[in-house]
């Protein structure tokens, strides 16, 4: 019997050997699973079950008044960006306002762009106006205090004399407006 066995594993040893090293990259591959991946994946289902929790109690909690409250801004930050035919009448009110605060235009150029995916148009304003200090807070004051979504992006002083009070200001401007109204 022992000198059959012994035949057979002579017959059969290349199989043998494959089996054999088959059953070591599996019982490796286990090991590596044990002891480096299951902490990793144990770590990482902790991570989505506390994930979970927080929005489960996000959706219990005041979610809903969170929305609404986002919500409602939303719509009054909508109602404060004019049309894109209130642009010449937003041009004329930038003039009026520097006018009012004795301020003289030197220039306005403006470039358009467009932001599709919000539907909104871009005017990019360039503003050159002069007059005493005064004057120019007076414009600044008054262009921050405006309802409509004008945002100052720059502004620049020069003042060429120093025995006079003329200052130059040279202000960048965004002004957004909603396309197809």
């Amino acid at each position: 019997m022992r000198q059959a066995v012994l035949e057979l594993y002579q017959q059969k040893r290349p199989w043998f050997l494959v089996i054999g090293l088959l059953l070591l990259l599996n019982i490796s591959a286990f090991a590596g699973i044990m002891l480096f991946q299951q902490p990793a994946l144990d770590q990482k289902q902790e991570l989505a079950a506390q994930q979970q929790k927080s929005l489960a109690a996000l959706g219990q909690g005041d979610a809903g008044d969170v929305y609404r409250t986002g919500k409602r801004d939303l719509e009054k930050l909508q109602a404060l960006i004019p049309p894109k035919r209130a642009f010449a009448p937003l041009l004329g009110q930038i003039m009026d306002v520097s006018a009012e605060c004795h301020l003289s235009s030197d220039s306005l150029t403006y470039k358009p762009a467009y932001l599709g995916q919000r539907k909104l148009l871009v005017y990019t304003i360039a503003l050159s106006v002069s007059g005493r200090y005064s004057a120019i807070r007076c414009f600044l004051y008054k262009m921050q205090s405006k309802k409509e979504l004008v945002v100052i992006d720059g502004i620049s002083f020069a003042n060429e004399n120093p025995y006079a009070e003329n200052v130059s200001m040279k202000l960048q401007l965004t002004a957004y407006l909603r396309d197809g109204a």
